[in-house]
């Protein structure tokens, strides 16, 4: 009885099966049955619920349990339950680990999860992260240095819109931060204590003091340098001050951002194993830590991606407001990571958001790995438009009622007049109906943009109308 509930293609869950669309004052139409379809989205009671929350019907949740492959995209404005409605429900019920960027610290109070780690890099008090974790673990030195380059990309990742001036700075100042960063690594010093090297020195003394660690690799990154213009080299140079400069100038980050003491708590993606994590910061400091949560984000990412094939507990990967971290090589872990047991939760405002970053190409690509997304609603046209043209359309049948009139004239007798006669003028009029199938599209694109308490889910299967699922004010921190 519930699968008959699940029209998919040109009717939502909740609206009958036959519909009535008028076109205007005088047609009359019918839509065409849509055909029952499998789905994988769960309509379960809310006690048994458990995985991706999607939203309600009736007295029954939607949902894709945790075990169940599919990434998962969010869009909506602020305030339209991208958190409330979607994620926080999803923690409530998850059954595995998750990372969470949690700005303001909302999801963390309103959440009662288990081995809970929290990364608070504005607090003094907050657990340290190690960005160096994952090298320090690492025996072999080739790939410690391969690892440390990797760290380099993360810190001065390649911009789409930078211009070929910017491409030239950055492509050589990362060489210089490459070289930097095997030199001192291997000479012991920690991740922030390399940082205030770079950032302390001009590039002549920076490549001075790099020659005299004598690291064979380190040398070949800077080999470059030799005989460059001064200007150019400053600029190379002025360009990884601007990269690493957060972490050289947050106080706050040179107590947080460290290798543990003995016996100290810490956060490194591995945690996520056991752990529950989230990575608390202010909405207004979100711009600014962004090359933190970068380096975080895809050193996460690239942990889970070394796991064995649909081994241990499925992991929760959710990013909001994602357009903010930077870009990210997520088609990459979208399409590696699907067999890992990890699903990625992607909450941002529209389209336009990912194309600035990502751009169209690379962006339709990653929609392309998302194996559900939901609407709560837009007001970028362009973002409403696509969405419209996903969902799809469907055939009306309708029917044109057209009248015809048709002058008689007709001579009859006058009753005031007897062997008088007048012509008789009237009118007759005709009505007459015709079918004709009508393509509309099933959800109008300016619609998207008001959708009150409703939500459109996406999936491969078609798509689904569901109420939000806004847990009760008094369930809320």
């Amino acid at each position: 009885m519930l699968k008959a509930l699940l029209m998919y293609g040109a009717v939502s869950i909740g609206v009958p099966a036959i519909l009535t669309a008028i076109c205007n004052e005088s047609d009359v139409s019918k839509v065409k049955p849509a055909v029952n379809r499998e789905s994988k989205v769960k309509l379960m009671s809310p006690a048994k619920a458990s995985g991706i929350i999607f939203g309600k019907h009736e007295s029954l949740l939607a949902c894709s349990p945790e075990n169940e492959e599919g990434h998962i995209a969010i869009f909506g404005g602020t305030g339209l339950g991208k958190t409330l409605a979607i994620l926080v429900p999803t923690l409530r019920k998850w059954r595995g680990t998750a990372f969470v960027i949690d700005l303001a610290g909302d999801i963390s109070k309103n959440v009662d999860m288990p081995n809970k780690i929290i990364f608070e890099p504005e607090n003094p008090e907050s657990m340290p992260y190690n960005i160096f974790a994952e090298i320090d673990e690492t025996e072999d030195k080739n790939e410690q240095n391969e690892l440390l380059a990797t760290l380099a990309h993360l810190l001065m990742p390649d911009v789409r819109k930078d211009n070929s001036t910017s491409v030239f700075f950055k492509t050589e100042g990362r060489k210089m931060l490459t070289a930097a960063l095997i030199a001192f690594y291997h000479a012991g010093d920690d991740f922030i204590d390399i940082c205030r090297i770079i950032v302390g020195s001009d590039w002549e003394t920076l490549l001075v003091g790099i020659k005299a660690q004598k690291n064979d690799k380190a040398n070949d990154f800077i080999s470059s340098f030799e005989g460059a213009k001064a200007e150019n080299t400053a600029g190379c140079k002025q360009a990884l001050d601007k990269a690493i400069k957060l972490f050289d100038f947050s106080e706050k980050l040179k107590r947080n951002i460290r290798r543990p003491k003995a016996g100290e708590q810490y956060f490194s993606p591995d945690k996520l194993e056991e752990h529950n994590v989230f990575v608390i910061l202010k909405d207004d400091k979100l711009s600014v830590y962004a090359p933190l949560l970068h380096i975080v984000t895809a050193q996460s990412l690239n942990y889970m991606s070394k796991r064995q094939n649909y081994t241990g507990k499925t992991i929760l990967f959710s990013l909001d407001e994602f357009a903010t971290y930077g870009r990210i090589d997520l088609a990459d872990a979208l399409r590696k990571l699907r067999k890992k047991r990890v699903r990625i939760m992607v909450l941002t405002q529209s389209m336009a958001d990912m194309d600035l970053i990502y751009g169209w190409d690379e962006r339709k690509v990653m929609m392309d790995n998302f194996a559900f997304t939901v609407i709560l609603g837009s007001d970028d046209p362009n973002t409403q438009e696509l969405f419209s043209k996903k969902i799809g359309e469907r055939t009306v049948i309708k029917t044109r009622i057209s009248t015809t009139k048709k002058p008689i004239k007709k001579v009859v007798e006058s009753p005031w007049a007897p062997g008088h006669t007048f012509t008789s003028h009237r009118t007759e009029v005709t009505t007459t109906e015709h079918e004709y199938e009508h393509v509309e599209r099933i959800i109008p694109p300016a619609e998207l943009g008001r959708f009150g308490d409703d939500l459109i889910l996406l999936s491969r299967d078609g798509h689904m109308r569901l109420k939000k699922n806004f847990p009760p004010r008094s369930n809320i921190l």
